[in-house]
């Protein structure tokens, strides 16, 4: 009998590390190659996660529903700009892989991002062009090489980070972009994030690193957020 229960215990406890091995797995931030500015001087649109699963989802992993229209119409604002002035908009969209993943998505947030979700698209509020997708399975859009292939043939230098979850997916690409000598920009505007409380400690730790937060203007204090992207648009004309 103790057998059996020992055993379990083993079980439940190596479980439990497991799961924490493949959620710091997924959250793993990657260095690369460190890239050249003066060959790279234009600019890209990335739209991390603005897939319904997650904009449409409801409860405690859910955002508000006024909060996301009011964010998707800042993006759609500068995917307008990006459309009209001729740099790319980039779609990076989340699919799990992985059985024991899948199974921990499908148990504890309704199967969202999983492969076999209905709600896999991009959300059909964002309107405009985009010029490539990219489907991704961490939080860092890096670890999919296709990305920095897109980035080197565009010689894209500059990104703009846009979409979901601030905390996360935005906040991982955005240090995997720093780490490689891109100039990054985020806005509040245009940024979701479950928790907004995490938000504003992540958004510090992102400019601490040199992202730009285009909308409060390099402000120091990064406690007020912003509530527009007009100014955004304007300030990333991509090079000639």
């Amino acid at each position: 009998m103790w057998l059996v229960i020992l055993l379990a215990v083993l079980v439940i406890i190596g479980l439990i590390g497991y799961t924490i091995f493949r959620h710091r797995r997924h959250l793993l931030t990657t260095t690369g190659t460190k890239i050249d500015p003066r060959d790279r001087p234009n600019s890209a649109l990335l739209i991390i996660d603005l897939q319904e699963d997650f904009t449409l989802a409801k409860g405690k992993n859910g955002y508000e529903p006024a909060l996301v229209d009011k964010v998707i119409d800042a993006i759609n604002d500068l995917v307008t700009y990006a459309n009209e002035n001729g740099y790319p908009v980039i779609s990076i969209r989340q699919t799990f892989k992985g059985w024991y993943v899948n199974f921990l998505v499908n148990l504890l947030n309704k199967g969202r991002g999983g492969p076999a979700s209905q709600g896999l698209d991009i959300d059909d509020r964002l309107l405009g062009d985009i010029d490539h997708d990219i489907v991704k399975a961490h939080a860092d859009a890096f670890r999919e090489p296709v990305l920095e292939q897109v980035l080197e043939r565009q010689k894209v230098g500059k990104l703009i980070i846009v979409g979901l979850d601030g905390n996360y997916c935005v906040n991982k690409t955005t240090h995997a972009a720093l780490n490689r000598g891109y100039e990054v920009s985020f806005s509040d505007a245009t940024t979701l994030a479950i928790k907004p409380s995490s938000w504003r400690k992540t958004r510090s730790g992102m400019m601490a690193r040199g992202a730009t937060d285009r909308i409060n203007n390099n402000s120091n204090d990064t406690s007020q957020p912003a509530n527009s992207a007009n100014d955004e648009t304007k300030m990333n004309e991509p090079a000639q």
